[in-house]
């Protein structure tokens, strides 16, 4: 995927975000990458940045993207010549399986 693309898929996901929280954070890093050290965050976005990593795990919206994030990383990783082995089932379970 090229850099455009990228900043374009980017722009695209970020215009339709309304949680404060994450634009918060978005934004404090942004600063830190910008400012080439983190005493450039201020108290708020240093609060939004580790309130938005510490419920990161059990929000809906965050959960969807992690999914479609995934589902894209295994899109890549196999191709449409891979073959299909959502049906198979085990015939001979592993003893060594869990141990």
């Amino acid at each position: 995927m090229s850099t455009e693309s990228l900043r374009s898929e980017l722009i695209a996901w970020i215009g339709k975000l309304d949680d404060q929280g994450l634009l918060k954070a978005l934004l404090g890093l942004k600063k830190l990458l910008g400012s080439g050290g983190p005493n450039a965050l201020t108290e708020e976005e240093r609060a939004a940045i580790d309130a938005k990593l510490a419920a990161w795990s059990g929000s809906d919206e965050d959960h969807e993207f992690w999914t479609k994030l995934a589902a894209t990383g295994l899109a890549r990783a196999y191709g449409s010549s891979e073959p299909d082995i959502s049906g198979i089932t085990l015939l001979e379970p592993n003893p060594q399986w869990g141990k």
